[in-house]
């Protein structure tokens, strides 16, 4: 063997994590932020949920029965597992030397920082809608994402023709609560705002509320913490808003978001060496699942999440 193949320098080959382009992502995509992350250690993490509850009864003697001696009843428990897969995503942006060089702005922090938006932009794209901007998703992850799994589950508040956002957003909050969930949080596309600012209430107190904590901007209606996910993730025609629990809602990372520049590499045709090219590299490994544990009292198909349905389309 004329050359030094990966086995042999697996030792030195070392990742680069640039801590600046993780949390570019991270801030980025809302699924990142607020989502239950947890890490993985293997590719595949099984999470046990209790599916079937104990029972307790009170001990009631039989007519004319001695009260101290009434049995105790048994009762059953179950599990069941829900396996966390890590799928990979990765992107690879290939530009001459000479143009880096020639650029009157820090053009490859402008790569690094487009880079993380493409991963945070496929984060929150499938994670909500099971979709992705190119190609396909990992038959892993939730069919649909968590729009699709409110569907199935019949968690959808349809709006009428004289509704108000804020009613469907009142449903579909009423719809995790009955299947016994607290929704804390919702998600929607930055254009919703329009549409939310001027609501109030029989009083004529806000619904809407935004707000600069410490420089940021928090916004929430009926209370509730009203997120906005990453540019060109929502798809409009499927829903407006979705309203649920986040910490039924797990990110497990395998692997965090790495960055590696390229000098010397073959990649899709271009000798990076031979051309006087760079290119970055950047990839993510991570799984995605939507919990849904039973509790006493609740339907058949309990969700944590639910949708606010498009507006209906006038004649």
């Amino acid at each position: 063997m004329a050359y030094i193949d990966r086995d042999d320098a697996l030792a030195l080959i070392i990742e680069q994590r640039g801590p600046q382009i993780i949390g570019m992502a991270t801030e980025t995509s809302v699924a990142m932020q607020t989502f239950r992350r947890i890490n993985m250690g293997t590719s595949i993490y099984k999470m046990a949920l209790l599916d079937a509850f104990p029972d307790a009864q009170w001990l009631v003697p039989s007519s004319g029965g001695d009260p101290d001696v009434v049995k105790k009843p048994t009762t059953t428990m179950a599990w069941a597992t829900q396996d966390l897969v890590a799928e990979e995503a990765a992107c690879i942006v290939v530009i001459p030397e000479n143009v880096i060089d020639d650029a009157s702005v820090d053009l490859w922090g402008e790569i690094q920082r487009r880079c993380a938006e493409a991963v945070a932009r496929l984060i929150d794209q499938t994670v909500f809608f099971g979709t992705a901007p190119v190609g396909s998703v990992p038959a892993s992850f939730p069919a649909g994402g968590i729009v699709g799994g409110a569907t199935a589950a019949g968690n959808v508040a349809t709006p009428a023709a004289d509704d108000t956002v804020a009613l469907s957003f009142s449903q579909a909050m009423a719809l995790v609560e009955a299947d016994g969930y607290d929704p804390t949080d919702a998600y929607a596309d930055r254009a919703l705002r329009a549409g939310l600012r001027d609501l109030t209430d029989n009083t004529g107190r806000p619904l809407y509320a935004s707000n600069l904590q410490d420089g940021v901007r928090t916004d929430s209606i009926y209370g509730v913490g009203l997120h906005y996910t990453s540019l060109g993730s929502w798809d409009k025609t499927k829903a407006q808003a979705v309203v649920g629990d986040p910490t039924m809602a797990v990110i497990g990372l395998r692997q965090d978001l790495t960055a590696k520049q390229l000098t010397e590499a073959t990649v899709n045709g271009y000798n990076l060496a031979e051309q006087d090219m760079v290119a970055l590299r950047v990839k993510i490994r991570l799984g995605f699942v939507v919990l849904s544990p039973k509790a006493p009292g609740q339907g058949a198909t309990p969700y944590p999440f639910a949708v606010v349905a498009p507006a209906p389309v006038g004649p």
